[in-house]
C-alpha cells in the first residue's frame, strides 16, 4: 500500500508552488509505511554505519587530510568494536571503501535492510576557533549555524547525476527549501535523541568539548525509517581537533566512544521487561527515561559541556488519577527543548488530553492518564502509529515512578 503511495507522489506532474508537498508527503509515507526499528517479529538488531562523503566527493578538506579518509576509517573500526562486543548484532556499512555514494543511496539502503539504528559519521568545518564534536537529530533548527552545517551535508546531493529527479526539486542551497522540514515529524525522534545523548557523554569523557546535541534539516536522516543521528566528530578546520583527526590514536578512540554509546543503546533497547523495570527502580525519581535530552537543541554556538539533567519535573497540568493508590499511567510520546502549546492541532489525532511537564531545560509531552495498565497499552499502540517510540510512564499521587514495559 505504501510502496503504491509513493510510487503515486513520483509521478505526480508538481508545479514549484506545490513541489515542496510533495516532498513532505513522501516523507511522510515513508514513515507510516515502514513500521521498522527493533520489534517483535524482527529477531536480529541491524546497525548500519555511514561513513559520510566518498570517491569523487572528499568532504571538507584541510592540510591534503580529507573528511570522506577519516569517516571511513572511524566507521569501519566503529563496526569492527560492535561485531566484538555483540555478536548478535549485524552490523552493515553504507560503503567500506572509497566509492560516492549519493544521500538517497544511504537511506534507502538502511530502509532496506530494516536496520534498527542508523549511524552516520562526519566531520565538521566552520572557522578556525570553532572546536569540538556535536551530534544532530532530524528537526528544523532556523539557528544559522546549524542550517550552515544542513546546507554544507546536503549539497553533496548536487554531485549526483539527474539530482532534480531524485530529490524531486529539492535545493539544498535554498532556504525556503528547507520548510518542509518544519512539517516533517520524526516518528522515531524519542530513540534518536536518546542515542544521540548518549553519544556526546562518551565525547566528554574523552576530554573532547562537547556542543551538545542539535537539531538540523538532514535529508539524509529524513529519509531514514529508524532511529538515526548523524555525528560530527571533531572541526577539520581547527588546528588541535585536525591533529587528533589525523591520528589514527584519534580514531580509535572516537570509534571507542560510539561502541560504548552503541552498547548502552543496546541494552535499553534490547532488555527484558524485568530488567528495564530493575534500571528504572535504579534512576532517580523524576528523570526522563529514553528521552532524556540534557542541552539538546542547543543554540549556542559556543562548545559546552553536556550538563546533567535536571530531576526535579514541574507538572503543567494535574493528573486525573482516583486510584487509591494515585497510581497512574501516561504516554510519554515527545521530548523537545522548546515548549509547544499542548492543544497545538499537532496533537489533535492523538485524541486525549496532553500534558506538558517541564524537566529542567527540556519538555516532555505525555498523553492520557489511565489507572488501569491494560488500557494504557492499548492506549500505546494507538499513539504509536504516530509516535513509534512511545511509552508507558507510571505515576503515583502525580509523582513520576519510570518507564513500564
Amino acid at each position: 500500500m505504501c510502496v503504491k503511495a509513493i510510487k503515486y507522489v513520483y509521478q505526480i506532474n508538481l508545479s514549484n508552488k506545490n513541489r515542496l508537498l510533495g516532498v513532505w508527503l513522501w516523507g511522510l509515507l515513508l514513515l507510516l509505511g515502514s513500521g521498522w526499528g527493533l520489534s517483535a517479529a524482527q529477531s536480529k538488531f541491524v546497525v548500519v554505519i555511514d561513513a559520510g562523503h566518498g570517491g569523487k566527493d572528499p568532504g571538507a578538506v584541510r592540510n591534503g587530510l580529507k573528511e570522506k579518509d577519516i569517516t571511513l576509517s572511524v566507521a569501519l573500526k566503529l563496526g569492527e568494536m560492535i561485531k566484538a562486543n555483540h555478536p548478535k548484532v549485524k552490523v552493515l556499512y553504507t560503503r567500506d571503501k572509497d566509492v560516492f555514494v549519493g544521500l538517497q543511496a544511504r537511506s534507502d539502503f538502511a530502509n532496506r535492510h530494516k536496520a534498527s539504528l542508523f549511524i552516520s559519521v562526519h566531520v565538521n568545518s566552520a572557522s578556525p576557533s570553532a572546536r569540538g564534536t556535536e551530534t544532530y537529530v532530524l528537526g528544523l533548527n532556523k539557528q544559522a549555524s546549524n542550517l550552515a552545517v544542513a546546507m554544507r551535508e546536503n549539497e553533496v546531493m548536487l554531485l549526483e547525476d539527474d539530482y532534480k529527479t531524485t530529490y524531486r526539486g529539492f535545493n539544498p542551497k535554498s532556504t525556503e527549501s528547507y520548510i518542509m522540514f518544519d512539517l516533517m515529524q520524526d516518528a522515531y525522534i524519542n530513540s534518536s535523541i536518546e542515542f544521540a545523548n548518549l553519544v556526546e557523554r562518551q565525547y566528554s569523557r574523552l576530554g573532547k568539548p562537547s556542543r551538545g546535541v542539535r537539531q538540523a534539516a538532514l535529508w539524509v536522516l529524513s529519509q531514514s525509517a529508524m532511529p538515526s543521528v548523524l555525528t560530527e566528530i571533531g572541526f577539520i578546520s581547527n588546528n588541535s581537533d585536525q591533529s587528533y583527526l589525523k591520528s589514527p590514536e584519534g580514531h580509535r578512540e572516537i570509534a571507542r566512544a560510539l561502541s560504548k554509546a552503541f552498547s548502552q543503546y543496546y541494552k535499553r533497547q534490547t532488555a527484558t521487561p524485568k530488567e528495564s523495570n530493575r534500571s528504572e527502580e535504579s534512576k532517580s525519581e523524576g528523570s526522563a527515561d529514553s528521552t532524556d535530552t540534557d542541552d539538546s537543541m542547543a543554540d549556542s554556538s559556543e562548545p559546552t559541556e553536556p550538563k546533567e539533567p535536571h530531576h526535579e519535573a514541574t507538572r503543567v497540568e494535574q493528573p486525573n488519577s482516583t486510584s487509591p493508590e494515585g497510581r497512574s499511567y501516561r504516554i510519554q510520546f515527545m521530548a523537545l527543548s522548546k515548549a509547544i502549546d499542548t492543544k497545538d492541532k499537532r496533537f489533535a489525532k492523538l485524541g486525549k488530553p496532553i500534558r506538558r511537564i517541564k524537566d529542567g531545560e527540556r519538555y516532555l509531552y505525555t498523553c492520557g492518564d489511565t489507572e488501569s495498565l491494560a488500557e494504557a497499552r492499548k492506549l500505546r499502540k494507538q499513539i504509536a502509529k504516530q509516535y513509534k517510540d512511545c511509552f508507558i510512564v507510571e505515576y503515583r499521587s502525580g509523582k513520576r515512578i519510570g518507564r513500564v514495559q
